[in-house]
């Protein structure tokens, strides 16, 4: 994680190591930036920013995705706490609340 300059607040960065050193690299990436640049709901994670650390287009290796960051990480909570019922219940309708959005707008996650 790592802390926004403007807002002060913590956000995550998603490495993108080579995204254009194929076309399928390419489209990969595009598709990613294009998907996550209109998600907007609350259980779907949204593009802040992009940015690349490169000072020229030869030594442009590396692209950076700034998300906002989530307070726990699902798969933790999962393997390290015993849920009730309720809890395992109110987990999958908060995913499939964002599912089904991410349905909506023709996009099939993987």
């Amino acid at each position: 994680s790592a802390v926004d300059t403007l807002t002060k607040k913590k956000v995550a960065i998603k490495k993108l190591a080579r995204p254009f050193q194929s076309a399928v690299h390419a489209k990969r990436t595009y598709r990613e930036l294009r998907m996550l640049k209109h998600m907007n709901h609350e259980n779907v994670i949204g593009l802040l920013d992009v940015f690349h650390p490169a000072s020229s287009l030869e030594d442009f290796q590396q692209l950076y995705l700034v998300t906002h960051l989530m307070g726990a990480d699902l798969n933790n909570i999962v393997r390290t706490q015993k849920l009730s019922d309720d809890h395992v219940q109110f987990l999958v309708y908060q995913i499939l609340r964002g599912l089904k959005y991410i349905h909506s707008a023709g996009i099939i996650h993987r």
